[in-house]
């Protein structure tokens, strides 16, 4: 299995040493800040999350997977549920509680229940590694919105799927 990058950022933004060259936002606290001359919205960041989310279901259904196993669990040093408390978004993110008790080392988690999971991860407030072993499936986060995805499927598919969500696959 080869490990494959995920990432919103344009291929055209790297230098030659792959280093991202413009100014964009990185993370669910960057919303209200300005980016290009407009501001970035709350609204904005849930739709290029959910692209995310998207793209792991889209692979988890091309190679009949339908659970992955938390292999991997690292909580933020700002434990989640006070950082949920303190969010402005609140109201919405108190769902994410309700997932906390999936969030266990060696637990299975169903491709029905992973949305929130993939959320904790994407807003910063948990790590992990996910994997099915038995379909070579294994996805992790790492910062500033770079998702890794090492799996079975054939390059070419795998990029007609991260293109139908409207991001790329290794940019660099």
């Amino acid at each position: 299995m080869k490990e494959n990058e995920i990432v919103k950022y344009s291929p055209e933004n790297y230098d030659d040493n792959g280093v991202y060259q413009k100014d964009e936002w990185t993370s669910i606290s960057d919303v209200g800040r300005c980016y290009d001359g407009k501001i970035f919205t709350y609204e904005e960041y849930k739709k290029v999350e959910q692209q995310y989310i998207d793209v792991v279901h889209s692979v988890m259904a091309a190679i009949n997977c339908t659970y992955m196993t938390v292999k991997y669990l690292e909580f933020y040093k700002t434990h989640a549920k006070k950082r949920i408390k303190a969010s402005l978004y609140y109201d919405e993110e108190k769902q994410f509680l309700k997932s906390f008790p999936l969030l266990k080392a060696k637990k299975r988690i169903n491709c029905q229940k992973i949305d929130d999971i993939l959320r904790m991860a994407l807003r910063e407030y948990v790590y992990f590694v996910l994997s099915n072993k038995a379909r070579k499936l294994r996805v992790e986060f790492g910062y500033d919105y770079y998702m890794r995805v090492s799996c079975s499927l054939d390059k070419e598919i795998l990029q007609k799927i991260v293109d139908k969500s409207g991001l790329y696959l290794n940019p660099r």
